[in-house]
């Protein structure tokens, strides 16, 4: 995989010398208005010579957040996961974008055809590529990969000033404020003993304490089997480990066509488990929609009231779910 990374970005630096050699070196901008800076997650500080109208995300997340402060027509290339209903929010919003942004992020050839003035990445981005895309003149904001509500409110701060939609972003940060409160307010008359949930997920280093998922469970008032068993994100937890917390309930990804990469697989060799299966929580495995267990942009207020239902019964309305904007 290493050795692979390293060959795309030495085909991607290809090209850029080749468009350079082509006189096509700076792309930006083709926006209007005057230019303005904005600081992003690095602290770094960015010119955008205007305000943006071909915009690039590299990440379904990103998308989500920037698609809550500017139309699709801005949008200039979705993910394959914002395209899919069972999984998204703007998937509706995405359906006619005619570029589609690879599983393994953003490709030279996708910004060469998009002619981008801003795009938009995260801080588990490689900075060679991210440097790449400067050489061309592109505007590159990063946001932080959040592992919080606060990040991600940061985040939505953030891609609305580098869009030049402050009062946008203002209005997505208030609709979350909003919904957390009565979150929080619905949740204090939960006085019994908080649910001990496990997370049956392939990605077996994630969930734990520092992850967006844990932050979502303990605002949805739910223990995390993880954090019990003394585990943290990026350290995969053993099933003995995990027994000996004796959690309530098992999370797994509710079933999907769309999906390719064979989560249903692990969860049922993981569920066959001798071990696990004598658990008590394997009588009470949950399935839980991804867009709640992976959420990591301003719909995460979903997400708590998605895991708390989850755990605790339908204690909250979900018929108005939906994509938060601000305009």
């Amino acid at each position: 995989m290493k050795y692979a990374k390293a060959g795309a970005l030495c085909a991607s630096l290809l090209i850029l010398l080749t468009l350079s050699g082509c006189g096509m070196k700076q792309m930006a901008p083709s926006g209007e208005g005057k230019s303005y800076t904005v600081t992003d997650a690095t602290g770094k500080e960015v010119v955008i010579p205007a305000k943006p109208k071909r915009i690039l995300g590299n990440s379904a997340s990103i998308d989500t957040m920037l698609l809550s402060v500017v139309t699709p027509d801005k949008l200039m290339a979705a993910t394959e996961a914002d395209r899919d209903p069972n999984i998204s929010y703007i998937a509706n919003e995405t359906k006619d974008i005619p570029l589609t942004v690879p599983l393994t992020g953003l490709s030279m050839e996708v910004v060469t055809e998009a002619k981008p003035d801003l795009i938009v990445a995260s801080t588990y981005t490689d900075g060679k590529e991210l440097d790449l895309y400067r050489n061309l003149g592109i505007p590159v904001v990063v946001i932080d990969g959040p592992r919080s509500i606060d990040q991600v409110k940061e985040d939505v701060r953030i891609i609305a000033t580098a869009v030049d939609e402050k009062e946008r972003g203002n209005q997505v940060i208030s609709q979350m404020d909003k919904t957390l409160s009565e979150i929080q307010s619905r949740l204090s008359k939960e006085t019994g003993k908080k649910p001990v949930v496990y997370l049956v997920s392939q990605m077996t280093r994630y969930g734990g304490p520092g992850s967006m998922f844990n932050e979502l469970l303990t605002a949805a008032r739910i223990d995390n089997a993880i954090t019990l068993a003394g585990g943290v994100n990026g350290q995969a937890t053993s099933p003995e480990l995990i027994i000996k917390t004796d959690p309530d309930m098992l999370f797994v990804s509710t079933d999907r066509t769309s999906d390719t990469t064979g989560a249903a697989k692990y969860r049922d060799d993981f569920l066959s488990n001798p071990a696990i299966a004598s658990m008590r929580a394997a009588r009470h495995i949950v399935p839980v929609e991804d867009r709640y267990i992976y959420s990591a942009s301003q719909n995460c207020v979903w997400a708590i009231k998605g895991l708390a239902n989850a755990a605790y019964g339908p204690i909250f309305d979900m018929s108005g779910e939906g994509q938060i904007k601000g305009y």
